[in-house]
């Protein structure tokens, strides 16, 4: 038996290529290791950025492929924002005709006339509640209150008021004068006569409520344009004799 063992002849094995296979295997072993924990840190990194990154969506055009915009969000609008304030014109008969007509309690209105003197603007109107028809005049203009001496009752909005009694002219029977802050005065003239031309009259207004009436604070010398648009549709040819 040991003559046969002799005899079998050994092969080397290979040696040089398993050591070389052996450390290239290690080699990628460690690679392969590094990428993996690497890879792990990466996306730890990328999911705290994407955290801290806030996501704004824009409605605007989308960015070019491959490019990505970050849009700051826009302030809400305020809703307490003042209104543009429209820039004030003088008014036309017909204009201030139609705003007084719009103040006025309901009833049915007619006689209309309106004219300018000496830059103040005069404008009448009948007014029937259901009980017969009373007239109006209102005379709009600029006074200071310090013309007047008797005493101021206030209004809302700042104005004020003042009433006068003529018993021996019913054309005039009750004058009222509403003042604002802005020293725009107006005049309004109370019917009191029992007829006109044969026809029963009675007044259209009390004291109190033609001083209502006047502390609009629309009104003045003044007034909004789309005002005197809107007379001069209504009323394209306003009369300018008063009582007819």
């Amino acid at each position: 038996m040991r003559d046969e063992f002799q005899r079998i002849e050994w092969a080397e094995p290979p040696m040089g290529d398993l050591v070389g296979e052996a450390v290239a295997q290690g080699r990628r072993m460690r690679t392969a290791r590094r990428f993996r924990a690497g890879g792990a840190g990466l996306a730890v990194l990328v999911a705290i950025g994407l955290a801290a990154i806030p996501i704004v969506r824009s409605t605007g055009a989308p960015a070019p492929a491959g490019q990505e915009t970050l849009v700051a969000a826009a302030p809400a609008p305020s809703s307490s924002a003042p209104a543009p304030v429209t820039a004030r014109v003088k008014g036309t008969p017909a204009g201030l005709l139609k705003l007084l007509l719009d103040e006025l309690p309901e009833g049915k209105t007619s006689h209309y006339a309106g004219l300018v003197e000496s830059g103040d603007v005069s404008v009448q109107t009948f007014l029937d509640r259901g009980q017969g028809p009373g007239m109006i005049r209102l005379h709009v203009m600029t006074r200071p209150a310090s013309a007047f001496s008797g005493a101021w009752t206030p209004l809302s909005g700042g104005a004020k008021y003042q009433v006068k009694s003529n018993t021996g002219n019913c054309v005039q029977q009750t004058i009222v004068w509403v003042h604002h802050a802005d020293d725009t005065l107006l005049q309004f003239d109370l019917y009191g006569c029992p007829e006109l031309d044969g026809r029963k009259m009675r007044p259209a207004l009390t004291a109190r409520e033609a001083a209502e009436v006047g502390a609009d604070p629309r009104w003045g010398v003044k007034i909004d344009p789309a005002l005197n648009r809107q007379g001069a549709a209504a009323f394209p040819h306003l009369p300018t004799e008063f009582d007819k």
